[in-house]
């Protein structure tokens, strides 16, 4: 071997060892962006701000904090729902490992409200009886104070939410100061009542007073010592046996059926004064997608559920959909939807009214519409000289014979049909830089598409790429590994002038990789910017509805939506799917294509222009 090629060898030697040097590096240097919670976070950081100026209602007995507390928990009881729906649907969201302790923290504030109630009713009457019943309620107050200080333990403790390395943990202290407070309060008011008798009086209460179906009551009051009984006549007609002591009795009782019905107590041929209560039936929500994108000439299914109040679900009863009843099979219903043309139609699903539920009603938009034809092209070189053909090759899934056009920079080069995959030659006359593209114009089943576009560089040089020396420019831009190859230089006695002349007189030949105008994966740290991005723009969006219709209360994505549609319709459709996006990339983790990105940020710009 000539003492030039063993230098040349030896040379290729340390070259390749850096190159590969550099690619290990790059792989363990890969950090992956951690997802960011922040949403999540401050959305139940505000539940705590409810509380608290729930509890503090309840310390300045501002009846207010009935339908206060009311709210709260119809909001986690439909979140936990909708939350359950979206994981049926493959779309997972940190909100899952918080939203059980809301749940049970709302649960025991609507309870706490009602016991709350009774209590200030007992003591306004300010009879010996009201106040010994006062006593006891007091002491049912006391108790769920101390069981809502546990699910309060529970929401501090939990640590899934996080951003970046950071866990974000959720500040109680002020809602625990309240719940303090409101235990002193009663724990004095108990103490202030003293030991009281209730008289022989015969007297009936029930709490809560219009309670709902299969809903625990309590049903008290005053009398004899001895046996008594208690006289439920209505839509069911009961005798209920029950013993009293210490003048007082309390029993619990569930209702099956809704309607008005009369209560009394009868004891030794004495009977109390009656009382009239409204049994209701168990009010019900339909969860569902709000507005669907379909496809046409295709079967189409969209699925939901039905839940209760207290957010269970209803695994019986009928769904009215466009005159046809579906049956609820556990807890679910399916529609089958199919149309030969696009079309934007509102339809209304109707859960219909059972002996134990009430009926309700949800408005649902469909969207059918044609999918784009994915046409992928691919060229093995992304330079040519000109008058060199480039051969480029393309396909698409599962078509018939379809008319494409071939396109160079907005020019229509060529049409044609295709089977599903084809190859094409292209000449380029003179140098610069080329787009090349392949479209269809679109039929009954495929709207117009576009496939990826390749950029091509046509030169006039006729030099032919040599590896060695474009492995020579890749390794110089290294500082460091340019040092060793200098010192490997010398080492062997090459002039440096004579490696230089090499490196200038070749070029890098680099392989056309396709760049997709249609959805393509995206690493993780894009994907999560994108989430930021959306997270980012959605808030500016909500910030200035919320400030434009001087709007107090805080809304959900899909509670603002609702509550436009009534004052502004002009820009519902559009924050509709504004919406649906946002959902996608914060909830569900999706990763977002670009079309799909320009046109959120389209949207946002038109609705902050109509605003």
């Amino acid at each position: 071997m000539s003492p030039f090629k063993s230098k040349i060898l030896f040379i290729v030697f340390i070259i390749s060892f850096l190159s590969f040097s550099a690619v290990t590096a790059e792989n363990i240097n890969i950090k992956n962006l951690k997802s960011d919670d922040t949403y999540v976070y401050s959305y139940f950081n505000k539940f705590l701000d409810d509380y608290d100026t729930t509890i503090n209602k309840m310390i300045q007995n501002n009846i207010t904090y009935i339908n206060d507390s009311k709210s709260s928990f119809e909001k986690t009881a439909y979140l936990n729902s909708e939350i359950n729906v979206y994981e049926e649907y493959g779309m997972n969201t940190p909100a899952k490992s918080v939203i059980p302790h809301f749940y049970n923290f709302s649960k025991n504030l609507e309870d706490l409200s009602g016991l709350c109630q009774e209590f200030n009713k007992n003591l306004e009457l300010n009879t010996t009886s009201s106040k010994y019943f006062a006593k006891l309620i007091g002491a049912d107050i006391v108790e769920k104070i101390h069981l809502m200080k546990s699910n309060l333990h529970d929401i501090k403790d939990t640590s899934e939410l996080k951003k970046d390395d950071k866990t974000l943990i959720f500040d109680t202290l002020d809602v625990k100061k309240s719940l303090d407070y409101l235990e002193l309060k009663f724990s004095k008011n108990i103490e202030n009542i003293g030991n009281v008798t209730p008289s022989s009086n015969l007297t009936i209460f029930i709490s809560p007073r219009n309670p709902l179906i299969y809903e625990n009551t309590t049903i008290y009051g005053t009398g004899l010592n001895g046996n008594g009984k208690i006289i439920i006549t209505g839509p069911e007609n009961i005798t209920e046996n029950i013993v009293l002591k210490n003048n007082h009795y309390s029993t619990q009782y569930l209702f099956k059926k809704s309607g008005i019905y009369t209560l009394k107590l009868t004891q030794y041929d004495r009977e109390s004064e009656s009382i009239k209560i409204n049994i209701s039936k168990i009010p019900t929500k339909i969860i569902s997608e709000s507005y669907c994108e379909l496809l046409v000439l295709k079967e189409n299914n969209i699925s939901g559920k039905v839940i209760d109040f207290y957010g269970n679900s209803i695994n019986s009863g009928d769904i009215i959909f466009e005159n046809e009843n579906l049956n609820l099979e556990n807890g679910t219903f399916k529609i089958s939807l199919y149309s030969d043309y696009e079309k934007i139609e509102n339809y209304t699903l109707k859960f219909s009214e059972s002996e134990k539920y009430l009926s309700s009603e949800k408005n649902i938009e469909l969207n059918f519409s044609k999918p784009l034809l994915n046409i992928q092209i691919y060229s093995e070189i992304g330079k040519i000289n000109k008058n060199e053909p480039l051969k480029i090759t393309g396909t698409y899934e599962n078509g018939p014979n379809l008319n494409l056009d071939l396109w160079v920079d907005n020019n229509s080069l060529e049409n044609y049909y295709s089977n599903g995959t084809f190859k094409k030659e292209i000449l380029f006359e003179r140098p610069g830089i080329y787009e090349v593209f392949v479209t269809f114009d679109g039929n009954n089943h495929y709207k117009f598409s576009k496939s990826n576009v390749l950029r091509i560089n046509v030169t006039d040089d006729d030099n032919s790429i040599n590896l060695l020396t474009a492995s020579i420019y890749k390794a110089a831009e290294v500082n460091w590994k340019i040092l060793i190859l200098i010192l490997a230089i010398l080492a062997f006695g090459i002039k440096f002038s004579d490696v230089l002349n090499i490196f200038k007189n070749k070029t890098q030949e680099k392989t056309v990789k396709p760049e997709s105008n249609n959805i393509l994966p995206e690493s993780s740290e894009k994907s999560t910017t994108v989430e930021k991005t959306v997270l980012l723009e959605y808030q500016e969006l909500y910030n200035k509805i919320m400030k434009k219709y001087n709007i107090s209360v805080e809304f959900t994505p899909n509670e603002l939506l609702k509550y436009l549609k009534k004052i502004n319709p002009k820009i519902y459709y559009e924050l509709k799917i504004i919406t649906k996006i946002h959902e996608k990339a914060v909830y569900g983790k999706e990763k977002l294509d670009k079309v799909t990105i320009k046109q959120f940020h389209d949207l946002i710009k038109r609705v902050l222009e109509n605003l």
